[in-house]
């Protein structure tokens, strides 16, 4: 069944509807669940603090950190209001991602010099896949809170992974690579709580006009 659905994408109509992506192929319907996050750029206008985060993680290749990092890229969204809970996740770790768009947009007052919308999903899909007036950045790895990437700011895992192995968002352009970063990552470190229940997540970028 897998392998004939990967066949049939290939084929398929792509029809986005937010905040799900519908792959209607013949024979085949997928789902593909989304969520919303709004951060603070974390890019060379920081100047010194952008500096420092190059030199400790060597990615000297980046122009911007992309990511739902919470501690590099804060959150816009730091408390809820009554109606937010009509638009966010009701899950642990999530109540600050967003199920709407347009209202996560509004209630940020969406600035693009500063501010970073993203799309994060686990679907295991091929790049290209998001919803629209969005960019694929790359594949991140979050930790077991869903909060902090143990990719880019964990210290590095020697071993695992090559600090030139990052695309210039800091992310990894592919999701096999990535999923066994994961995978390794889990494996070498089940008593740190930030790696042994890390995962793999697709993550593109609102592509203001």
């Amino acid at each position: 069944m897998v392998a004939v659905a990967q066949q049939s994408l290939r084929e398929s109509i792509l029809q986005i509807d937010r905040p799900h992506f519908q792959l209607i192929c013949t024979g085949f319907r997928l789902n593909i669940m989304c969520f919303f996050t709004a951060h603070r750029r974390f890019d060379k206008s920081l100047g010194d603090e952008f500096t420092s985060f190059i030199n400790w993680t060597g990615f000297r290749q980046i122009d911007e950190l992309v990511s739902a990092d919470t501690m590099m890229c804060p959150n816009l969204v730091t408390e809820l209001v009554d109606k937010d809970w009509k638009h966010n996740v009701h899950a642990d770790n999530r109540v600050f991602w967003f199920r709407d768009l347009d209202y996560l947009m509004e209630r940020i007052e969406f600035n693009p010099r500063v501010h970073n919308i993203l799309s994060l999903s686990r679907m295991r899909t091929a790049p290209g896949v998001v919803a629209d007036q969005f960019e694929f950045c790359g594949y991140d790895i979050l930790d077991s809170y869903e909060s902090l990437s143990v990719l880019t700011n964990c210290g590095g895992f020697p071993g695992v992974f090559d600090s030139s192995e990052v695309n210039r968002y800091a992310l990894v352009d592919d999701r096999v690579r990535a999923d066994d970063i994961a995978e390794r990552l889990r494996d070498s470190n089940p008593d740190c709580p930030h790696c042994r229940h890390c995962s793999v997540w697709s993550v593109a970028r609102y592509a203001h006009v």
